[in-house]
Formats: C-alpha cells, sequence, structure tokens
C-alpha cells in the first residue's frame, strides 16, 4: 500500500525521485531452495523526499511483510576488516563516553557481534534484542543475555545505562513512533545512545543504487537523523561518517527540554533537495554505465563473479541479472553459502569454489574489502580482473 505521508512529520509534500521496478522485497534471508527463493515476492521502490523535514523513505515499503523471524542472515564479523573498524570505533565510544562496568541494551543485535564486543571492550554487562537472534551461535556467557523479541516500551524496566542500536532505523518505517518508543523506555534516565545507519548523503553523491533495497525504507542524511532524534525527545551529542563515509553514528541522550542545538555535519533540508536534483540527473547515467559494462563482458566471453552476498549484491542484480552474464555470488559468510539469493534464485558459493570457476572478472560489492578480497584471490592462485562499488 502506498504511504502518501511522511512517517516521520506526518506531512504530504513528497516528491518521489528514483524508482526501481520489481525488486526482490526481501535481500539477507537465507533461503535453502530455489523454489522459495524465486517466490520471494516483488514490487516497486519508490524513494520520496519529504519537503518539510527532509526525511527520505520508501513510499512502497510493504509494512504487512515478516522481514526478520524466518532466516534473516546479516553478521559482517566474517570479515577481518570489518571486525578492525568495528573493534576501533566502538573501543573509542567507550572510552570517550566512559562506558565500562554498565549495563548496555542493544535493540537489533542480530546474531549478538557487537552486544559481545561491547561487553568484552568495556566489561559491561549486555541485553541483546532482536527476532532474528538465533540460539547457539556463540556460546553462552554470564554477561550477556538475548530476548528474541521486537524492542518495546516493556523493555524500559531493564534500566540500561547505554542503548545502542546498530543498522536498524533502516528498517524501520515508522521512525517517530519508534524513536518515541525509545525515549518513553527511558523513564525518567539518560543513557547514552550509540546509533548507525548508512549514510544516505554517500548513496546520493556517488549514485550507489547497489544500496537502495526491499528491506530499506528509511534513509538518513545526518540532517534528517539528528532531526528524527530532536523531535523525538534526545539531543544530539556527535555525530560523525566512517568506513568510507557509507556509516553514519549518532550519540544521543534524552532531555527533558527539546534540544536546539546542530552538529556542524548536518546538512540543511534545501542542501539535501540540491544533492537530489544531482542524484537524479545522473543516476540513469550510472545505471546505462554499467549495463554497458557486463553486456561488453558477456559479448567477449568474459567469466564474471560478484564478490559479496546480502543486500547489495541482490540490488546490484535487480538491475541486471536479465542480462545473464553473472551465475555465481561468492560470500564468505558460512551460514549464507549454499542458499539461494531472493528473487533472483543464484546459490551463494564460497571462495574456494572461484578455484574450480576460474572467473575473469570479480565485481567486489564493497571496495573498501578491495586488499581483503585480492589476498584471498591470490592464496588461490587466482588474478582476475577487480572491480570495486
Amino acid at each position: 500500500m502506498r504511504q502518501l505521508r511522511c512517517p516521520c512529520c506526518k506531512q504530504a509534500d513528497l516528491d518521489a525521485f528514483f524508482k526501481i521496478p520489481n525488486a526482490p522485497i526481501q535481500s539477507v534471508v537465507a533461503i535453502d531452495n530455489y523454489e522459495a527463493a524465486i517466490s520471494i515476492p516483488r514490487r516497486d521502490i519508490v524513494l520520496n523526499f519529504c519537503n518539510c523535514c527532509g526525511f527520505i523513505f520508501n513510499s512502497e515499503f510493504d509494512t504487512e511483510w515478516d522481514y526478520y523471524t524466518k532466516g534473516y542472515e546479516d553478521q559482517q564479523g566474517f570479515s577481518p576488516t570489518f571486525v578492525e573498524f568495528i573493534t576501533r570505533k566502538t573501543q573509542r565510544f567507550i572510552d570517550q563516553y566512559n562506558i565500562k562496568e554498565k549495563l548496555v541494551v542493544e535493540i537489533g543485535c542480530g546474531k549478538g557481534d557487537f552486544i559481545r564486543l561491547m561487553c568484552d571492550l568495556g566489561r559491561n554487562r549486555g541485553v541483546g534484542i532482536d527476532p532474528a537472534w538465533v540460539p547457539g551461535r556463540f556460546p553462552e556467557r554470564e554477561d550477556v543475555r538475548f530476548i528474541r523479541d521486537f524492542y518495546s516500551l516493556g523493555h524500559g524496566d531493564l534500566s540500561a545505562d547505554c542503548i545502542t542500536c546498530r543498522h536498524t532505523l533502516e528498517h524501520i518505517f515508522e521512525v517517530d513512533e519508534f524513536m518515541q518508543t525509545i525515549r518513553a523506555s527511558c523513564q525518567g534516565r539518560k543513557p547514552t545512545l550509540f546509533f548507525e545507519v548508512p549514510c544516505m548523503l554517500r548513496i546520493l553523491q556517488v549514485q550507489a543504487f547497489w544500496d537502495i533495497f526491499g528491506e530499506h525504507c528509511s534513509y538518513f542524511s545526518p540532517g534528517s537523523l539528528a532531526r528524527v532524534f530532536r523531535r523525538n525527545g534526545f539531543e544530539v551529542v556527535d555525530m560523525f561518517i566512517a568506513y568510507k563515509e557509507q556509516y553514519l553514528f549518532i550519540v544521543a541522550r534524552p532531555v527533558e527540554k527539546p534540544s536546539t542545538w546542530t552538529h556542524p555535519l548536518e546538512e540543511s533540508i534545501e542542501a539535501l533537495r540540491a544533492i537530489i536534483q544531482v542524484f537524479v540527473r545522473q543516476i540513469e547515467a550510472q545505471v546505462d554505465a554499467w549495463r554497458a559494462r557486463l553486456l561488453h563482458y558477456k559479448e567477449t566471453g568474459k567469466k564474471v563473479v560478484i564478490y559479496g552476498g546480502g543486500s547489495k549484491s541482490v540490488a546490484f542484480l535487480t538491475q541486471f541479472d536479465a542480462i545473464g552474464l553473472i551465475e555465481h555470488v561468492v560470500d564468505i559468510n558460512p551460514h549464507i553459502q549454499g542458499n539461494y539469493i531472493p528473487g533472483i534464485g543464484l546459490q551463494y558459493v564460497g571462495p574456494d569454489f572461484l578455484k574450480i570457476y576460474q572467473p575473469d572478472v570479480v565485481i567486489m560489492m564493497n571496495s573498501i574489502y578491495t586488499e581483503e578480497i585480492r589476498n584471498s584471490l591470490h592464496v588461490r592462485g587466482l588474478f582476475p580482473e577487480l572491480i570495486g562499488l
């Protein structure tokens, strides 16, 4: 059902500016058979810009679909590059805000990688909350427990000193209602909030259509994210962008009186509108250039694989699967290998498969992993052309 009002400010002054037809509504779910994979529903993605609050969202998002309780698989901890990055950023946060020997609650904890890291680095106690948590993925430990559920007002009884939420807010359509629930759950306390989301500025500025996909209904710039927090009873303490400008972090605390301070990183609504206008002028050429490149590879008999499964690969293949060039998608997560790509039907393979396949070209879904992937290929005696998104 098309959403005709902004889910944040509830205003109807919207501009639809980008459409992806017929995209799978899921991309990060483990499906063990081809028929179930290709039966995942498809629907258009239509990005809208709210002229009142600057929020960007998919107006076609299906709010009734069960996205997260049937095999959601999103672990990044198998990559040494990512582990080094998140460990460094987490230690910085713990030291700067003295999150040591405290109770940390993580909303959307996934399989528990990050809440365990928070406890390890700060000698904290942790509670992870997520409907997609899988018992037994890690050994049990006394300082961390998990609740397999969606976050609710009742979880305020946990009396958290710190609330973390990484790569979850972009999956929430009714963003303001969600933030109101978190604010009410603070119950007169002032926990430190540490949130992380994909940075929409980068997506717009490099026309990263591969970062726009079915599960993500909400897209945040520094300005729109800060306004969401202020509007719902929080003050912005800090913001920063990291991981080659892909990830946007915010530190905030609840306040009794509305905060008016703006962070230097925040862009105005007018500035974001101008960035969108450039995106609209350039996105078609970006997609066309990729299509021409892939068609050339097909015409010249090149064997091309994608390296990096999950959401980016599904978004990329949504645009180009009909070309019939790419037959294999590689992923290092053993829990996704052998499963089938939602809506596409290709089967994920592990890196060792490439020793048999001998690809000519490897398209890396995230160029930040270039050295890690190059080394993985070289130790297997492979020296293909590498292209990074």
